[in-house]
């Protein structure tokens, strides 16, 4: 088989060959013709399968150089960009994608999650309004917009949105959950719980679920039943790191056995969070944690220096340092974006540990 082949070819060949195809192709000829264009998208593809993100990046610039108006080009470039957290990169590429195509609903529902990134909850909403006048009946419109209304105070308005996502796909779970989401912005626990119970069923290998639902019991303090949800989101989604770090704090807490090293043994340990699973292996200081999560990207840096935050304080609460951990909480809970989940787990941590001095 030729190596342009490779490119396109069913069968099973590497990445690094289809890689190797697509760039034969690309080298093949100076001008972009459509078959040009579709195999930057493939290398693009496949860059991205190798998390190599800023070569899929370049692939994408190539195409929209020579055809400013590629709309899909517009809107990878600007996954590209979400992918590495650069929010105002992405909010520009999907503002060009509306401003060639005011209808273009991906692009609407892109900057809509970018403007939520930022805490924007207004422009967000407006966002999501414009893709639901384009498409009435999409769901993850309706069931991002009732989030960014619960975000933004507005827990009332944002169940209208959730029981319509039920009424549109009820067999997907999502506008359930959301309506969890509803009853505990509402702080209503037990109700919040009641919809989750009622949508595991509809999604019982849903590890995010699961997930989800282990943190409401470590809220409610039933943490075997926590620990039983975080065994099930491990074992769903075993490459990701956050339940794993999940099922240790709620472990320690219940004086269960840390399951943490076997663990590590599907979880990526060269990129974060890891030098948060070394913290509680032991095997680096809180210090040598918020040096790694220090990085050039403003946002980026953000993002990891308020989960830092939040995970050394769960150390430090474990090993009794209950006025370090308090700072800490309040520090993360006021620096972690709305929709962090160590958001959402400082103020509880905070008004805990408040209630009990």
């Amino acid at each position: 088989m030729p190596l342009t082949a490779k490119c396109n070819a069913v069968g099973n060949f590497s990445v690094d060959d289809r890689i190797a195809g697509c760039t034969a192709i690309i080298e093949a000829t100076t001008a972009m013709p459509q078959g040009v264009v579709m195999a930057h998208f493939r290398r693009a593809m496949f860059y991205r399968q190798k998390g190599e993100i800023d070569l899929a990046a370049a692939d994408y610039d190539q195409i929209i150089e020579r055809y400013p108006d590629n709309l899909n080009a517009r809107l990878a470039r600007a996954s590209v960009h979400l992918q590495k957290q650069e929010l105002e990169a992405a909010l520009s590429n999907y503002g060009k994608v509306i401003e060639l195509d005011p209808k273009n609903v991906y692009a609407y529902l892109g900057r809509a999650y970018v403007y939520t990134a930022k805490g924007d909850y207004v422009r967000a909403i407006s966002d999501y309004d414009q893709a639901l006048l384009i498409h009435p009946e999409n769901l993850k419109a309706h069931v991002d917009r009732g989030l960014a209304y619960i975000r933004n105070g507005d827990p009332d308005r944002g169940m209208a949105d959730c029981d319509r996502a039920v009424e549109i796909s009820p067999q997907t779970g999502a506008g359930q959950l959301c309506r969890g989401r509803v009853y505990l912005a509402k702080g209503n626990k037990e109700r919040a719980l009641a919809e989750l119970d009622q949508t595991m069923p509809i999604k019982p290998t849903n590890g995010a679920f699961y997930f989800y639902r282990a943190r409401l019991y470590w809220q409610m303090a039933s943490f075997a039943k926590s620990l039983a949800d975080l065994d099930q989101s491990v074992q769903l989604n075993p490459k990701y790191a956050y339940p794993a770090l999940w099922h240790e704090i709620v472990a320690r807490r219940s004086d269960q056995p840390s399951q943490l090293t076997e663990a590590v043994k599907q979880l990526d340990m060269t990129k974060w969070p890891a030098p948060i699973v070394n913290l509680f292996l032991g095997t680096m200081t809180p210090e040598q944690v918020l040096s790694a999560a220090d990085d050039p990207n403003p946002a980026k840096k953000k993002a990891q220096v308020c989960e830092a935050n939040f995970y050394i304080a769960e150390r430090a609460l474990q090993s009794g340092s209950k006025e370090e951990a308090l700072k800490l909480f309040d520090q993360a809970a006021a620096d972690c974006p709305n929709t962090f989940i160590e958001k959402q787990a400082a103020d509880a941590e905070v008004s805990s540990l408040r209630a009990s001095h």
